[in-house]
């Protein structure tokens, strides 16, 4: 496997890298695109990037804005959804296009970097091959069964307020979703409350181009993911009323199933990557 860092610079000036791995031999005509979940670093996603291009994929493991590498940093920072799927993948794209440019580009998203994925399709349908979700559900309340439904409207909606208080979302205190500007977390919060994706500083209707999505799209959601589990995922996923969609509610096996979770399925990927490497193979 060979591996090589990429500095990334968007248009509006942000800084930060990206981490290239090509299989050595064997190669796939495809790149992994791979977008973290909020407050999660790019470098905790090379355990898949070795399953993949063990696999004879290539990936390319990005930061979100705020995020590892990245030099935007709440609460100083001031970005939201928009920067992230305006900005930052069309870098990312960009440097993997020229980087391998025989390649075709699947996004790969887990959680928030699931909703960017489709929500950056939505206006490039072009730009990809096809989206890979993973543990990436819907933050609708009316989404998850009782009692979960109020638990995620407590968390989404509190997690607003507490941006608007502080100025940011100190998530790095709390536990989760790491520094975050309120911005970013008031787009969060609206879609738990609504259901819908609305970009703040854009007026491209997503939620009906997302509808028009042709491409092949892969959902993997996580028996037992408290975050992401199947209705929220079949929430999300029901907005793609025009996609090719392999829809997999995944149960571990008896080895791994105490060990995997919303976020340590990236490090017990086995049984996953074995359902993602069969639809790849039919893209």
């Amino acid at each position: 496997m060979k591996m090589q860092t990429l500095s990334i610079l968007t248009n509006d000036g942000a800084r930060s890298e990206a981490a290239l791995y090509e299989p050595d031999q064997n190669a796939s005509d495809i790149l992994f695109l791979c977008l973290p979940a909020m407050g999660v670093k790019a470098a905790y996603y090379r355990p898949l990037a070795d399953a993949l291009t063990g696999e004879g994929h290539s990936v390319m493991l990005c930061e979100l804005r705020g995020q590892g590498t990245s030099q935007s940093r709440a609460p100083a920072a001031k970005f939201g959804y928009r920067e992230m799927v305006k900005q930052d993948i069309p870098a990312y794209i960009k440097a993997a296009k020229e980087n391998c440019p025989e390649k075709d580009i699947v996004l790969l998203g887990h959680s928030l970097g699931g909703h960017l994925s489709l929500l950056y399709t939505a206006a490039h349908p072009e730009k990809v091959k096809g989206i890979a979700l993973i543990a990436s559900g819907s933050v609708y309340f009316r989404a998850y069964p009782f009692p979960q439904n109020l638990k995620i409207w407590f968390a989404t909606q509190s997690a607003m307020l507490i941006s608007g208080l502080f100025g940011y979302f100190p998530g790095h205190k709390i536990g989760f979703g790491g520094r975050q500007p309120k911005t970013v977390m008031s787009a969060w919060a609206r879609q738990g409350r609504t259901g819908r994706f609305a970009l703040k500083g854009s007026n491209f209707d997503y939620e009906s181009a997302m509808t028009k999505i042709t491409c092949p799209v892969f959902a993997l959601s996580i028996a037992g993911d408290d975050f992401a589990p199947h209705s929220a995922t079949d929430h999300l996923v029901g907005k793609l009323k025009s996609a090719r969609l392999t829809r997999i509610e995944y149960q571990p096996s008896d080895a791994i199933k105490p060990k995997i979770n919303h976020f340590r399925w990236v490090k017990h990927s086995e049984e996953i990557i074995g359902s993602l490497s069969d639809w790849v193979e039919r893209l």
